[in-house]
């Protein structure tokens, strides 16, 4: 008798840290690179949480089209909606002042 040892596919979603909460605000800021080779772009979201605030920071290279620059000003940038529930699987992340800094993450659907 053969036993089935697959998994199904959203067990596989379900490992990990998930933060959901609701977008607060969105803000870009572009930096010159420390080696003087041009700029980056972070893209700072609030999300409100239940208790408490995380930042969700997302680097973009103004070469990948996500991102738009008149000089060091970020005229066009990916924002999310405000005031809209998402969900966050997140891959990186510290603590900042005792607040949520989150380094890397995937929307979740």
């Amino acid at each position: 008798m053969a036993e089935n040892t697959k998994l199904p596919a959203q067990a596989d979603k379900l490992n990990g840290l998930f933060v959901r909460g609701v977008v607060m605000s969105s803000t870009a800021k572009a930096h010159k690179r420390k080696d003087g080779t041009g700029v980056f772009v972070i893209v700072r979201h609030e999300l409100a949480l239940q208790p408490g605030l995380a930042v969700w920071e997302a680097f973009h290279d103004p070469k990948d089209g996500k991102v738009k620059l008149d000089g060091e000003n970020v005229i066009t940038f990916p924002k999310l909606p405000e005031f809209q529930q998402v969900t966050l699987k997140v891959l990186r992340w510290e603590e900042r002042d005792k607040r949520l800094i989150i380094k890397e993450a995937q929307m979740e659907a």
